[in-house]
């Protein structure tokens, strides 16, 4: 009979709820805006990197007939040497070239006098970035071949030169920009997670009462614990639908993405986004306990709109502040709901492994939490103050 009750709140609220159509498009819309946003960055910024990689090289250069060796140096590996004779410092900093390779005007003459070259970079501009670290690349080149040269022709072995033998070896299947973007993918789903069902939230407690039509239910035969369990069942679905929405998206956008796009190699697995999924299933529970809580605690709409119009934003910060100076997963910070999910699904979206013992802890402290925000929401439906708050 318990059971039974609740599934006629549940029933009530959504059959309420389906029928604001427009509310619900909303809703659904959110959820899109991150995927969607994500893959823009993919496509123009990759894009953008790609084009600079793969081209052929344009060095503008001040000064090229300083140093005609270096000039040739460059064009016999298929760079184009394009002179900039004035204002090259606007040209750079106003974005009409990504860089300028500044020769001397007067070089020094000899041997053993060094070249003064000056890179102009601008490294707020990712043709900029790519750019300069290709042309740094090929200095080096000449630098070290011109030395061989000289080494030879004095009687030296040009092995003198070799002090380091580097090999770089990636382990992650995501390089460069890439990492980044994909740290991002955490932030968006946190920020669902606490958005999807908080129309739901707000109209189940605070819009009743303001409609007048909260103290007729609590007068039906039912528990007001009955009512609660109800209209929380009501907002974890609306929840669970605008994350698979936002879990589906970000699986298309992923797959529809250049492979070769940012070091990208390849995109999370099904499997590897199932698992988010079910590192996310607590935080439903958490985030619509949250969102139950606060519309019980506030006396009107307004009020309770301004609560949960910043409660998304505590843990979408840690999210942002994680995609820019990753933090090592550890028990300690595992155990904080939000945070440790955050951890986890940013191993996750980045193919690295993840430990079943941190997602066991993530999930207990976080289900921990749940349960005592629903003591506290049960505690305070029985109580006649939310009905006419103060």
């Amino acid at each position: 009979m318990t059971m039974w009750a609740t599934l006629v709140v549940f029933r009530k609220e959504m059959r309420d709820h389906l029928r604001d159509r427009r509310s619900i498009l909303v809703a659904m819309i959110y959820p899109l805006m991150g995927p969607l946003l994500l893959g823009l960055m993919f496509f123009f910024v990759g894009g953008s990197m790609r084009v600079n990689e793969v081209a052929a090289l344009v060095v503008p250069v001040v000064n090229p007939e300083s140093a005609p060796d270096l000039i040739h140096f460059f064009e016999s590996r298929g760079v184009e040497m394009r002179p900039v004779r004035r204002n090259y410092w606007n040209a750079v900093s106003g974005g009409r070239i990504a860089f300028a390779l500044v020769l001397p005007v007067h070089p020094e003459a000899g041997e053993d006098t060094p070249l003064a070259v000056r890179l102009v970079a601008n490294p707020a501009r990712f043709d900029s970035i790519v750019a300069t670290g290709r042309v740094v690349d090929m200095l080096n080149q000449y630098q070290h071949e011109t030395a061989r040269s000289r080494l030879q022709t004095a009687g030296l072995s040009a092995g003198l030169l070799d002090v380091l033998t580097i090999t770089q070896e990636n382990v992650g299947t995501a390089v460069g920009p890439a990492v980044i973007l994909l740290t991002m993918i955490p932030p968006f789903l946190i920020f669902t997670l606490f958005t999807g069902g908080v129309h739901v939230a707000l109209d189940s407690t605070c819009g009743e009462r303001e409609r007048g039509s909260f103290e007729p239910l609590m007068m039906n035969p039912v528990t007001r614990n009955q009512v609660l369990a109800g209209k929380l069942g009501a907002t974890v679905v609306f929840t669970l639908m605008a994350l698979a929405v936002q879990v589906v998206a970000f699986w298309v956008m992923l797959h529809s993405v250049p492979e070769e796009s940012l070091g990208l190699v390849a995109p999370p697995s099904a499997l590897r986004l199932a698992i988010v999924v079910s590192v996310c299933l607590p935080l439903v529970f958490l985030a619509s306990a949250m969102q139950m809580l606060i519309s019980a605690v506030t006396r009107s709409m307004k009020e309770a709109q301004t609560y949960l119009g910043l409660l998304p934003l505590v843990p979408g910060l840690a999210g942002m502040v994680l995609a820019l100076a990753p933090v090592t997963a550890r028990p300690a910070l595992a155990a904080i709901p939000t945070f440790g999910q955050t951890l986890l699904m940013g191993q996750l979206v980045r193919s690295e492994f993840v430990s079943l013992g941190f997602i066991g802890i993530t999930a207990v402290a976080t289900l921990l939490t749940t349960a005592l925000l629903l003591v506290l929401s049960f505690w305070l439906y029985e109580r006649e103050a939310v009905l006419f708050p103060q």
